[in-house]
C-alpha cells in the first residue's frame, strides 16, 4: 500500500516552514493555508471513475491473463504435435522404405537360391510388401534356408525402423492429444474473457452520463483551484504590505548569512533558506522572497487559463517551457532545452522549494520533460497538455529538480540526464498513450500457485494517502520468492510505508516495484534479467499481511500493472477519462462520424491535405476512437488481432485504421505515409511494421507532433 513520502513532504513545506523558521520568535503565520478539499481535490470525480472503471476491467484482465496464458500453451503444444506427426510420417516412411527393400533382396535371394538365415515368420514379414503368394514361398523350407546372412542385416534395419515409427507414431498420438486438450481449454478461456468483457461493457456504459458531469465539474473545480491559489498568493502579498516590507532585491538575500538590517534568515527544519529571508510583524513571522521572485510569480498566474500549445511561447499559447520561460522575463531568459535549464540555475533541495523556483520533471532513463513554477503547498503553475492550457496543478512525483534563478548559476556542474525520443511520450503532464515491453507477456513476479490476486489497481479507500491503491496486490506466504518481470536497474530503498522496496528502472520511463518484501536479495546497481529472484514476499512497512505490493510506473506516474502482466504493454490515459470512455464532447470530429482527440484530429486533417496533394484525394479511413463497447465487440470477433478491451490507443482518440492502398505493405500509398506521416505527428508502431509481431499496415498513432 503506497504512502507518498515525496508529496507528503512537500505538502507539508508551508507549515514545516511556519513552524521551524526562526525559533527563537513566535511561529510564522502560514502564508497560504491550504485550499478546501473540494478544491484540492480538482479531479477527485473524474479519478473516481477511472477507478471504478479500473476496477471493473481489471477482471476482465485476469481472465485475459488466464487466456492469454493458454494461448500460449495451446499455440506450443500444437507445433510440437505438428513437428511429431510430421516426425512420425517421416519414420513411417522410412520404415516402408527399409521392408520394401528387405523383400526385394529376400526374394532375389530365394530366385538365385542363395541360403539365408532368417526364420520362415521373419522371411514372410521381409516379403510381405513385394510377394503376392506369401504360402507359396513359406512351402518352399529349402530355399529360405538358403537365403544369406546379407538379408539378416536388412532385416534388422526394418525392424529397428519399424520400432522407431512405432515410437514416433504413439509420441505424436499423445502430443496431438495435449494439443486439442490445450486448445479446448484456450477456447474456454476465450468465451469467459468475451462474456467479461461484454458484461464491462454494459456496466461502463452507465457511466457515460457520469463522465459528461464529472468532466464540467472537473472544469469548474479547476478554475477554483486556479483562483483559490491566486487569492493564497495575494494574501501573502497584502500581508507583505501590512507588514510594510518592500520585497529586496534578490542579490541583497542570496546569502543567508549576510542580510540587509531589519530582516531575518528564513529557515525551515533549522536550516536557512537562500535566496528568501523574513520578518516580524505583529508577533508573527512573515517570510520574504526577492522582488524578481514575486514578479515572476505573478507573471505565471497571468497566464493561468491560456491554451496549452506544443513549444508554444506565446501570447496565444504556451507550451510547458514557454510558460516557465514568460514567467521569468524579463529576469532571466531560461535555455530553449530543459536540459539547458538545469545546468544554468542553482539546484535546491526539495525540502526548500519556494514560490518562483523552476520545477523540472523528470527521470535518470528518459530525461526532463515537464517545466513547472512552483507555489506553496505543493502546487505548481504549469501549461498541461492534459489539460489543455496553463492550469494550477500539484507537483508531480516525478519531481527531478527544483532551481532557484535568483541564486544564480550552480556552484557545482549540473548534468541533467540525457534526453531520449521516450521523453515527449510524458511532455507537459501528459502521460504516454502506448508502452510496450516487447512481444508477449511479462514474467510475473511470483511463480504460479504461490500467490493470489488481492487488492486492485485503482481500489478508494483512507488506507491509502492519496486516496486510492496505486498497484496490485498479490497475497502470498511470507517467503515466497519474487522475481524481476523484465530486464532492469534495481534501486533499493527503505521508505517507511513499504519496509524494504526493490525498484527496476527498465528504461524509457518505464519503472517496477515490489513492496513489503521481507528480505531483498539483490544488490542496489545491480543488472537484473526477467525472471531474476530479488527478495521475499513480506510485511514490513504500511501492511496488513503478507503479500507483494507490485507497481508499473511511466514516468512517475502509476498505471494499471494487469495490461502488462497479461499482455506485456498497455495504453494509458489523459484529461482524467478511461479507456474508450471520453465524452464526445472532449473529442473533435473527422467527418463521416470519426473522432480523435483535438491535437490528434488537427494533425490527421493536416496529415489528409499533404495526402490529398499527393495523391488527388483524401485519406481513406475506417477506424478512429472507439468506444469500450466497440473493443468487446471486436474482441470477441478478432480475440486474436484485437487489443484487450480499456487497451486499445483507438479508446484515447489516438489511433486511425486507414485503407485506399495505405493498408497494403509496398504501395505507392503505404511508402508515402512512412516517408511523411511522421513530420504530422502520426508513427507506424513498431509491432505493426512488415516483420513485427502483428503485422498492420494500416495502423498508425499519433505520439511525436514535429514541433515537440
Amino acid at each position: 500500500m503506497l504512502v507518498n513520502g515525496r508529496r507528503l513532504r512537500l505538502a507539508a513545506l508551508g507549515a514545516v516552514a511556519a513552524v521551524l523558521a526562526l525559533p527563537t520568535y513566535a511561529a510564522f503565520a502560514d502564508p497560504t493555508p491550504p485550499p478546501p478539499a473540494s478544491v484540492t481535490d480538482v479531479n477527485r470525480s473524474l479519478e473516481q471513475l477511472q477507478a471504478e472503471a479500473a476496477a471493473i476491467q481489471i477482471d476482465v484482465a485476469k481472465a485475459t491473463v488466464a487466456y492469454t496464458s493458454a494461448l500460449k500453451v495451446a499455440q506450443t503444444t500444437e507445433a510440437a504435435a505438428k513437428k511429431a506427426e510430421a516426425y512420425a510420417a517421416k519414420t513411417q516412411n522410412r520404415s516402408q522404405v527399409e521392408r520394401r527393400r528387405l523383400g526385394l533382396l529376400t526374394a532375389q535371394a530365394y530366385q538365385m537360391g542363395i541360403p539365408t538365415m532368417l526364420g520362415t515368420e521373419s522371411m514372410i514379414w521381409s516379403l510381405a510388401p513385394v510377394a503376392e503368394n506369401l504360402q507359396e514361398i513359406a512351402d518352399r523350407q529349402t530355399a529360405i534356408r538358403q537365403l544369406g546372412s546379407t538379408q539378416v542385416a536388412q532385416y534388422k534395419a526394418a525392424t529397428a525402423a519399424e520400432s522407431t515409427a512405432g515410437t514416433a507414431t504413439a509420441d505424436a498420438a499423445a502430443k496431438r492429444a495435449a494439443a486439442d486438450k490445450a486448445a479446448k481449454t484456450a477456447s474456454e478461456l476465450g468465451k469467459t474473457v468475451r462474456e467479461k468483457a461484454a458484461s464491462a461493457a454494459m456496466a461502463m456504459e452507465g457511466q457515460l452520463a457520469d463522465l459528461a458531469g464529472a468532466t464540467q465539474l472537473s472544469k469548474q473545480l479547476q478554475n477554483t483551484r486556479n483562483q483559490q491559489a491566486l487569492a493564497n498568493w495575494q494574501t501573502y502579498l497584502a500581508e507583505l504590505a501590512a507588514a510594510k516590507v518592500t520585497p529586496p532585491a534578490a542579490a541583497t538575500i542570496k546569502n543567508p548569512f549576510d542580510l540587509p538590517s531589519g530582516l531575518l534568515q528564513y529557515k525551515i527544519a533549522g536550516a536557512p533558506v537562500p535566496g528568501a529571508a523574513a520578518v516580524i510583524s505583529a508577533g508573527r513571522g512573515i517570510r520574504v522572497l526577492p522582488a524578481e521572485t514575486i514578479r515572476a510569480v505573478n507573471q505565471a498566474f497571468s497566464l493561468m487559463s491560456k491554451p496549452y500549445g506544443v513549444g508554444g511561447t506565446g501570447p496565444d499559447k504556451y507550451g510547458c517551457l514557454g510558460a516557465a520561460r514568460a514567467a521569468w522575463q524579463p529576469y532571466t531568459t531560461l535555455a530553449g532545452l530543459a536540459n539547458g535549464v538545469y545546468a544554468s540555475y542553482q539546484k535546491v533541495p526539495a525540502t526548500q522549494v519556494q514560490p518562483g523556483d523552476i520545477l523540472l520533471m523528470g527521470s535518470r532513463s528518459v530525461g526532463l520533460f515537464h517545466v513547472g513554477i512552483a507555489l506553496d503547498n505543493a502546487e505548481m503553475i504549469a501549461a498541461d497538455e492534459a489539460k489543455g492550457s496553463v492550469v494550477v496543478s500539484s507537483i508531480p512525483d516525478s519531481l527531478y529538480a527544483a532551481l532557484r534563478p535568483t541564486l544564480g548559476k550552480p556552484t557545482k556542474a549540473q548534468v541533467a540526464p540525457a534526453a531520449t525520443a521516450s521523453a515527449s511520450a510524458f511532455r507537459c503532464g501528459n502521460t504516454a498513450t502506448s508502452i510496450e515491453v516487447g512481444s508477449g507477456a511479462w514474467t510475473w513476479p511470483l511463480a504460479e500457485g504461490t500467490y493470489e490476486i488481492g487488492t486492485s489497481f485503482g481500489q478508494t479507500g483512507a488506507l491509502w494517502s492519496s486516496g486510492v491503491h496505486t498497484g496490485q496486490d498479490f497475497p502470498a506466504a511470507t517467503g515466497t520468492p519474487v522475481r524481476a518481470v523484465a530486464a532492469g536497474v534495481v534501486r533499493v530503498e527503505h521508505p517507511a510505508w513499504a519496509g524494504n522496496l526493490v525498484r527496476i528502472d527498465h528504461g524509457n520511463g518505464l519503472e517496477t516495484l515490489y513492496a513489503h518484501l521481507s528480505a531483498v536479495d539483490v544488490a542496489d546497481g545491480t543488472q537484473v534479467s526477467a525472471g531474476q529472484h530479488i527478495g521475499a514476499v513480506g510485511s514490513e512497512g504500511n501492511s496488513t499481511g503478507a503479500h507483494l505490493h507490485f507497481e508499473v510506473r511511466l514516468g512517475g506516474d502509476a498505471v494499471n500493472p494487469m495490461p502488462f502482466l497479461a499482455t506485456g504493454g498497455t495504453s494509458v490515459g489523459w484529461g482524467g477519462y478511461s479507456n474508450g470512455l471520453i465524452p464526445a464532447s472532449q473529442l473533435c470530429g473527422l467527418g463521416s462520424g470519426h473522432m480523435l482527440r483535438c491535437d490528434a484530429a488537427r494533425a490527421y486533417q493536416q496529415l489528409s491535405t499533404a495526402y490529398r496533394q499527393a495523391f488527388g484525394k483524401n485519406l481513406c479511413i475506417t477506424d478512429s476512437y472507439r468506444s469500450y463497447s466497440a473493443q468487446v465487440d471486436l474482441y470477441g470477433r478478432k480475440p486474436s488481432l484485437a487489443a484487450l478491451p480499456g487497451t486499445s490507443n483507438h479508446g484515447w482518440g489516438v489511433a486511425i485504421d486507414l485503407c485506399g492502398g495505405v493498408d497494403k505493405f509496398g504501395t505507392p500509398q503505404y511508402e508515402w505515409m512512412v516517408a511523411n506521416a511522421e513530420s504530422f505527428g502520426w508513427v507506424h508502431p513498431r509491432w505493426a511494421k512488415q516483420g513485427g509481431n502483428r503485422e498492420e499496415p494500416w495502423h498508425w498513432e499519433f505520439g511525436k507532433p514535429h514541433t515537440a
